[in-house]
């Protein structure tokens, strides 16, 4: 056996030991009695004598939870086949697809520029036959509705007919399909929703910025009018029939206000219904106003969502963080079976170009794909953390896999991708995780084997 490349071992300031692996994520307390013998085993594994059933049992937890593995096994090479079997999976084809450009509201940090173009029938048929050449030997099609605002009255029905050659197709090729829908909430009434649960939507995730007087200016009508509290009926409306997530866009200017969503949510009875979640804006070419000196840099924003998740804890309310294992590609730009398509039928392969010029596209549904955008394909295919120093060397990579691939092929020079936020408080968060399991059982974890509370 030998110590994983991926362990943490840290001290809370309560005194309290804890270890994280991020290759399985498990997170664990270690008795002050056991501390010695828990750092003896990671030095030493195989020469530690284990000579008692509570040191075997340690031992045995140990394994399991990742901290120890095979001497044979090399991480990073098992990593990098995960990435690459996924990235490669021919079992799967992934779209987001934007029925309009164009948005019924006027949020000041978005980067569309509110094209007012519309999927037309002959791209719908186009891309029917498409989605049909390319599912021949797939199990699995998923589709994310996205915009603009795909629940506009001139993109809604591209939407439904889309939706219902989808399913049928799937159910001639005996395939899997889900849907999602990436809204803003305003035009999402019950009679909606529940059509689009019948049309395989099973998850929704909406937008709210602060309270209503926060919201109501940065997320306004293209009229100026608010939009806050209808989102909100909306939201108690429908969150029976999917599985909502709601997005909290923060920069300088909102930051402490995303506190006060979570309260609204919990005063509306939503508390457990919906899932909140703090999400970064980013300055990328915004086309309702400059809004870059109100952004946070990576590692400043890490820092603001530690301190609301603190105050979350202070308050007691359900807003808290947890890194995950990624299973595989990073997002849908670096897996050869995800595609982005354009209104005008062009594809792209992340969300951020979508309304950039065709320059950016990987091909269209209505020609076949030309040089350059065969290139662009490859450009983003080619992407590789494990080729960056700072990447395979860093502890948390299993859970990072280089980020962003667009924000980290901006800066080709750089020893790293685009570090997760995770790099910069992964610590403090734990020791979140941490405390709350102890408070919410009463006192410390008594799930203690072996020495290791997990």
């Amino acid at each position: 056996m030998k110590p994983s490349r991926y362990n943490l071992l840290f001290q809370c300031h309560d005194g309290a030991w804890l270890a994280f692996n991020s290759w399985s994520t498990a997170l664990a307390e270690i008795e002050p009695e056991q501390l010695d013998f828990f750092r003896a085993l990671l030095a030493d594994p195989d020469g530690v004598p284990c000579d008692t059933a509570e040191k075997r049992q340690m031992r045995e937890s140990m394994v399991d939870a990742h901290f120890l593995i095979d001497t044979e096994m090399d991480e990073l090479s098992t990593l990098k086949a995960d990435i690459l079997r996924d990235r490669f999976n021919p079992e799967y084809l992934y779209l987001t697809i934007a029925p309009t450009l164009n948005c019924n509201f006027r949020c000041d940090y978005c980067y569309e520029e509110h094209l007012k173009v519309t999927m037309s029938k002959p791209v719908e048929e186009a891309l029917v036959r498409w989605v049909e050449k390319r599912t021949q030997a797939k199990n699995e099609l998923h589709v994310t509705w996205y915009g603009g605002e795909p629940l506009l009255p001139g993109a809604y029905p591209v939407v439904q007919r889309l939706s219902e050659a989808f399913l049928k197709l799937a159910a001639g090729r005996n395939m899997e399909y889900s849907a999602q829908l990436v809204t803003n909430g305003f035009l999402l009434d019950r009679p909606k929703m529940e059509a689009l649960a019948r049309l395989g939507v099973g998850q929704v995730q909406i937008t709210l910025d602060g309270p209503p007087e926060i919201h109501d200016q940065r997320r306004p009508l293209a009229g100026g009018a608010g939009t806050f509290h209808k989102i909100i009926e909306n939201l108690k409306e429908t969150v029976d029939l999917a599985e909502f997530q709601v997005r909290i866009n923060v920069d300088r200017r909102n930051a402490m206000s995303a506190l006060e969503v979570v309260e609204i949510l919990n005063q509306e009875g939503l508390t457990g219904k919906v899932r909140p979640h703090l999400a970064q804006v980013i300055f990328d070419g915004a086309t309702c106003g400059n809004i870059l000196e109100m952004c946070y840099s990576s590692e400043d924003f890490a820092a603001t969502e530690l301190e609301i998740y603190r105050e979350a804890r202070r308050r007691e309310l359900p807003l808290a963080s947890y890194p995950f294992r990624l299973p595989g590609a990073y997002c849908t730009a670096d897996r050869v079976n995800a595609y982005v398509i354009a209104p005008t039928g062009a594809i792209f392969k992340c969300w951020h170009e979508v309304t950039l010029s065709p320059e950016k596209s990987i091909g269209s549904v209505l020609d076949e794909q030309e040089p350059f955008q065969k290139y662009n394909e490859d450009n983003w295919l080619k992407w590789d953390a494990l080729e960056k120093s700072g990447c395979r060397a860093c502890e948390i990579l299993p859970i990072c896999h280089g980020g962003c691939p667009l924000e980290a092929m901006k800066y080709p020079e750089r020893d790293r991708g685009a570090c997760e936020h995770y790099k910069y408080h992964l610590e403090p968060i734990l020791e979140l995780r941490y405390k709350a399991q102890a408070e919410d059982a009463g006192g410390p974890n008594e799930s203690a084997i072996g020495g290791c509370k997990t």
